[in-house]
């Protein structure tokens, strides 16, 4: 993401400044953000993302037992995505007769 930020200077001060922000202690603690944006970066299949917020997680003393907690809930978000899209296909299969109208 660096290298991106360096080829737009306009926004890259604003992309920091709105970063730094967030990611400072307010009603949610640093430390929860930081699982929140490890789950949310799973979710997003960012996995540069993911490794980055698991090192910070894990620096700001989230147990693997909390790390592996956040985890599973974007893992049974993440399925039930999946299942929403499978139940929808399914049921414009059966209305169109089948899979290619």
């Amino acid at each position: 993401m660096a290298d991106m930020l360096k080829k737009i200077p306009g926004i890259n001060q604003k992309f920091v400044d709105f970063y730094r922000e967030v990611f400072k202690d307010g009603v949610l603690t640093l430390k929860q953000k930081e699982l929140i944006a490890l789950a949310v970066s799973l979710g997003a299949g960012c996995e540069p993302c993911y490794e980055t917020h698991l090192e910070k997680a894990r620096k700001l003393g989230n147990t693997e037992e909390e790390i592996r907690e956040a985890i599973a809930v974007a893992e049974v978000i993440s399925s039930g995505k999946v299942r929403m899209m499978v139940e929808r296909v399914e049921e414009r299969e059966k209305n169109s007769g089948g899979c290619c109208g």
